[in-house]
């Protein structure tokens, strides 16, 4: 769960996160009315938090053996998925960022945190089967 492969790829997610945040500060600054400010790094934190326990999950069934692994690693992405879900219906529907940029940011930061998650947990399944 903390092996040094695993602290490696969370100081990734947390670089990921902070140049997430001064891409939403450097827009703020070109265009001030296109997103608000503390409810777009709010979002790029929670989605951070929604990757790194999803890439714990995967992290703790990645040091077990075989049959847990392939669980857990099930599980992880699961978890990421309805965490993402939670993190919409909160932006959406209780904090009512439903301006055009607020949700286009959304869906980008989504992505992001998403292609992240899955690029690092298959390129750890890739080397660990070589």
């Amino acid at each position: 769960m903390f092996s040094p492969l695993a602290v490696r790829h969370y100081i990734h997610l947390l670089i990921l996160a902070l140049l997430s945040v001064m891409l939403i500060l450097a827009v703020h600054m070109i265009r001030p009315s296109a997103i608000n400010p503390f409810s777009s790094v709010m979002l790029a934190g929670g989605f951070t938090i929604t990757a790194f326990i999803s890439l714990l999950i995967f992290f703790k069934g990645f040091c077990s053996d075989a049959g847990e692994s392939v669980f857990m690693t099930l599980m992880a992405l699961g978890v990421k998925m309805l965490l993402s879900f939670v993190l919409a219906l909160l932006f959406l529907a209780v904090f009512k960022n439903n301006q055009a940029g607020s949700v286009i940011l959304f869906f980008i930061l989504y992505l992001t945190f998403t292609v992240f998650v899955f690029i690092k947990i298959f390129s750890i399944l890739n080397k660990r089967s070589v």
